[in-house]
Protein backbone atom coordinates (compact mmCIF):
# COMPACT_ATOMS: atom_id res chain seq x y z
CA UNK A 1 0.00 0.00 0.00
CA UNK A 2 1.32 3.63 -0.74
CA UNK A 3 1.82 6.13 1.52
CA UNK A 4 -0.60 8.22 -0.19
CA UNK A 5 -3.05 5.28 -0.42
CA UNK A 6 -2.89 5.02 3.99
CA UNK A 7 -3.00 8.71 4.52
CA UNK A 8 -6.33 8.63 2.72
CA UNK A 9 -7.44 5.75 4.17
CA UNK A 10 -6.49 7.29 7.77
CA UNK A 11 -8.47 10.45 7.00
CA UNK A 12 -11.24 8.40 5.88
CA UNK A 13 -10.80 6.70 8.89
CA UNK A 14 -10.69 9.65 11.30
CA UNK A 15 -13.72 11.40 9.60
CA UNK A 16 -15.74 8.05 10.05
CA UNK A 17 -14.96 8.32 13.59
CA UNK A 18 -15.63 11.78 14.59
CA UNK A 19 -18.76 11.65 12.38
CA UNK A 20 -19.96 8.66 14.87
CA UNK A 21 -18.58 10.72 17.92
CA UNK A 22 -20.78 13.78 16.93
CA UNK A 23 -23.81 11.79 16.01
CA UNK A 24 -23.80 10.09 19.35
CA UNK A 25 -23.12 6.29 18.26
CA UNK A 26 -19.58 6.73 19.85
CA UNK A 27 -18.53 7.65 23.50
CA UNK A 28 -15.72 10.02 23.54
CA UNK A 29 -13.68 6.86 25.10
CA UNK A 30 -14.19 4.44 21.87
CA UNK A 31 -13.37 7.67 19.43
CA UNK A 32 -10.41 7.96 21.62
CA UNK A 33 -9.33 4.54 21.28
CA UNK A 34 -10.55 4.23 17.87
CA UNK A 35 -8.06 6.80 16.47
CA UNK A 36 -5.38 5.55 18.91
CA UNK A 37 -5.96 2.09 16.87
CA UNK A 38 -5.83 4.18 13.42
CA UNK A 39 -2.37 5.32 14.19
CA UNK A 40 -1.28 1.38 14.52
CA UNK A 41 -2.81 0.84 11.45
CA UNK A 42 -2.49 3.41 8.92
CA UNK A 43 0.46 5.71 9.70
CA UNK A 44 3.43 5.02 7.70
CA UNK A 45 7.01 4.93 9.29
CA UNK A 46 6.48 1.71 10.96
CA UNK A 47 9.21 -1.05 10.36
CA UNK A 48 7.31 -3.52 7.65
CA UNK A 49 9.44 -4.22 5.11
CA UNK A 50 8.61 -5.80 1.57
CA UNK A 51 9.39 -9.22 1.09
CA UNK A 52 8.53 -9.53 -2.48
CA UNK A 53 10.88 -6.58 -3.42
CA UNK A 54 12.95 -6.89 -6.56
CA UNK A 55 16.42 -8.29 -5.89
CA UNK A 56 18.93 -7.27 -8.70
CA UNK A 57 22.22 -9.40 -8.94
CA UNK A 58 24.88 -8.58 -10.88
CA UNK A 59 25.36 -10.57 -13.59
CA UNK A 60 29.32 -11.88 -15.47
CA UNK A 61 30.07 -9.01 -17.63
CA UNK A 62 31.89 -11.70 -20.16
CA UNK A 63 29.44 -13.16 -22.57
CA UNK A 64 28.89 -16.73 -21.77
CA UNK A 65 30.27 -18.03 -25.49
CA UNK A 66 33.63 -16.47 -25.16
CA UNK A 67 34.53 -18.41 -22.42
Amino acid sequence: MTTWTRGVLWMVWLAGVGWLWLGGSLGTGAALAAAVLSLLLFVPGTSRRRRSGLQYVEMGKAPVGLL
